[in-house]
């Protein structure tokens, strides 16, 4: 399921799973897949909102986050229903922008369009919206084709 993800967004899946046992939920939630990515990408959200820093997004969510008691590491976690959404609309925004991967940026685009999860609630109230992503997604790609 993973062979189009790179390394990033595989680790960014790896630190969500992480943040499940340390938070003690049943399943990987969209909550987990964003602390994933701002563990992954350490500056991921500067990129894209200036304002914010990964460090206050980061607080903002674990604020909501109800700790329970931990998972053992070797009990196999789903995906919830909104986390799973979340894995293909990132491969959506990939094919979308014409990638042949999908990144952390995928990731994190499909975290923002998943309505129904608190890690996009979070984000869109600290401002950020999928159309500026996209943008600089875009401009990138063609900076990268210049150089």
């Amino acid at each position: 399921m993973f062979d189009r993800y790179t390394d990033g967004a595989r680790c960014c899946i790896f630190y969500a799973r992480e943040a499940v046992f340390e938070y003690g939920s049943a399943t990987i939630e969209t909550e987990h897949l964003l602390l994933g990515i701002l563990k992954e990408a350490p500056n991921i959200i500067t990129r894209f909102l200036p304002s914010k820093t990964n460090a206050e997004i980061r607080a903002e969510v674990e604020k909501g986050i109800v700790v329970k008691p931990k998972i053992p590491t070797t009990v196999d976690i789903p995906i919830s229903k909104e986390g799973g959404r979340i894995l293909t609309l990132a491969l959506e925004e990939a094919k979308m922008l014409g990638h042949r991967y999908v990144g952390v940026e995928h990731l994190l685009l499909g975290v923002l369009r998943e309505e129904e999860g608190v890690a996009g609630q979070i984000l869109r109230l600290a401002g950020l919206n999928v159309e500026a992503v996209r943008l600089r997604q875009q401009l990138s790609l063609g900076e990268a084709e210049t150089e």
